[in-house]
């Protein structure tokens, strides 16, 4: 037997939402796109389902860059 990972993105939140729930899955908090927008997963098994909001994500991460040739 082989496990397949099945991530595919749908159209928008409330289809997320109703796919989660169809599947007695929980949509959680993914992290943000790389345009700062906010992506959410639900998971059942070996599926995956994300959507991501078109707005600013509301949970930013600030961004910290530290030089590893410098000493902290």
């Amino acid at each position: 037997m082989s496990l397949v990972c099945d991530i595919r993105e749908l159209d928008s939140l409330p289809a997320l939402y109703a796919w989660a729930a169809a599947h007695g899955a929980r949509v959680t908090y993914a992290g943000p796109t790389l345009e700062g927008e906010p992506v959410y997963e639900a998971t059942r098994g070996p599926v995956t389902r994300v959507a991501r909001e078109h707005r600013p994500d509301p949970y930013p991460h600030p961004l910290v860059w530290r030089s590893p040739l410098e000493p902290r």
